[in-house]
């Protein structure tokens, strides 16, 4: 059977592979038998250690990891946080990093998240002419002004997209992108966040928040800005298909409670990080 093949893009450093392995180990878990997945991780000094155990979590799946360099000196002064760094930066350039494969479109996916359903079905997603497609941002909906912007669209948040690459580069998104975050540092709060939605407002097409289901959201911590909304948050809480950890309680660091932090903690054990940890803790008794 010939699987059609759906490139999926993340960022990571050496310290997230373990969490950039979660996120590709349930995402084959779910992956449709007609599809295949080319990964392409935008490589911030992984070690040769953690690529070996990465292919590890792909063996036996219809799936392979290509990585990717980015010039990090575009990203030298850019703001980071205890949990945003440069990397995340990353994926601006990811359609650059692209020019020369033949997709027209990709998913990218941050690493800190639990897939629970089959991505194909985001990948086939109509945007239309938008350039991207992503997820409202509960707590940051209606804050576009802030960046300097007149509109009533809404702000989306940047840890999950379907990006149109044909669209991206007709608009120099990418180099308008890295234009705000020179210019307007003083509006910057959210990182590149900010950024892409001071860029794309009015040309990202609204996924149903389910595809990223983030930590205020699953809290019901926001008053969601329309009735439709509220329906949508139901449903995403409800029937969630990626569990995208936000903010700086992630499972791994932090005991507050996460109603899926246990399952993610469980798919982490399953890696070949932790089982190796474990072997090595073992062999210390």
């Amino acid at each position: 059977m010939n699987k059609r093949i759906i490139p999926v893009v993340s960022a990571a450093d050496d310290h997230y592979a373990p969490y950039l392995s979660v996120m590709m180990m349930t995402l084959l878990k779910h992956l449709a038998d007609n599809s295949s997945i080319s990964f392409y991780i935008i490589d911030d000094h992984i070690s040769k250690e953690s690529k070996e155990k990465l292919n590890q979590v792909i063996f036996g799946h219809s799936a392979e990891i290509n990585y990717l360099e980015v010039n990090s000196d575009l990203y030298a002064d850019v703001l980071e946080s205890d949990h945003i760094t440069q990397t995340a930066y990353y994926r601006i350039s990811l359609p650059d990093l692209l020019s020369d494969k033949h997709y027209k479109k990709v998913v990218y996916i941050d690493c800190d998240v639990l897939v629970l359903e089959d991505v194909s079905k985001l990948y086939d997603t109509d945007i239309g002419e938008k350039i991207i497609g992503a997820v409202i941002d509960p707590g940051q909906a209606l804050v576009l002004d802030r960046l300097g912007v007149n509109t009533d669209d809404y702000y989306f948040n940047s840890g999950l997209l379907l990006i149109n690459l044909e669209r991206w580069r007709e608009a120099d998104i990418t180099e308008k992108t890295l234009n705000f975050l020179e210019e307007e540092e003083d509006k910057i709060i959210y990182h590149d966040q900010d950024a892409l939605n001071a860029i794309l407002y009015e040309k990202w097409f609204q996924l149903h928040p389910r595809w990223n289901v983030q930590t205020s959201l699953l809290f019901e911590r926001h008053q969601p800005p329309t009735v439709e909304h509220k329906i949508l948050y139901k449903e995403a809480i409800q029937n969630p298909a990626i569990i995208h950890f936000t903010g700086h309680d992630k499972p791994w660091n932090s005991k507050e409670y996460h109603p899926y932090t246990q399952m993610y903690l469980n798919e982490l054990a399953k890696t070949p990080f932790q089982q190796q940890k474990q072997l090595k803790a073992e062999s210390k008794k």
